[in-house]
């Protein structure tokens, strides 16, 4: 891990980890439903794991590459971006990530729209269009993340995934 990663690992876990501790709490003691599984924080930070395979849901498959999915696949929902929000950067797919965080994507012509994460740590955007390049910033519990580097793409996971292609965390 480069320096820059370890110090916006720090400043992620300092915005999050305070506000996602009781999140999690809270919902563990809720009903998790047939789709989510409680694990141990060892496999998923979060302690929730999707396990409802490719049932319809804006809860699933958080981490993967949801535009590709529903690209290659021909089904469900175009997204123009899309993405999961985690509480670590090495998170493994399916893992629930943190609910609540409001995600900015901003285009080349400064529109800037904004979805907030779902329980599963999920947001999309279907019908919007963006004009790349893009960044994004990610706002939680007053604290915020912004991407330095404007990108040609608006799909997170083309960069953001567990190996953190292309230099992004």
């Amino acid at each position: 891990m480069n320096r820059d990663t370890t110090q916006m690992t720090r400043a992620l876990n300092s915005i999050l980890m305070p506000v996602t501790l009781s999140t999690v709490v809270v919902l563990s003691a809720g009903c998790t439903g047939d789709d989510v599984a409680e694990v141990s924080t060892d496999v998923c930070s979060s302690g929730l794991q999707w396990v409802g395979g490719d049932s319809e849901s804006p809860e699933m498959h958080p981490g993967r590459d949801c535009i590709g999915c529903h690209t290659d696949r021909g089904e469900g929902p175009r997204f123009t971006s899309a993405g999961t929000v985690f509480l670590t950067y090495d998170e493994a797919d399916d893992c629930f990530g943190v609910e609540g965080v409001d995600v900015s994507v901003t285009d080349s012509t400064g529109a800037t729209l904004t979805m907030t994460t779902n329980a599963a740590g999920n947001f999309y955007f279907e019908e919007e269009s963006f004009v790349p390049p893009v960044t994004a910033r990610v706002s939680y519990a007053g604290g915020s993340l912004e991407m330095t580097t404007a990108v040609p793409s608006a799909n997170c996971a083309s960069c953001h995934t567990v190996e953190g292609l292309n230099g992004a965390p």
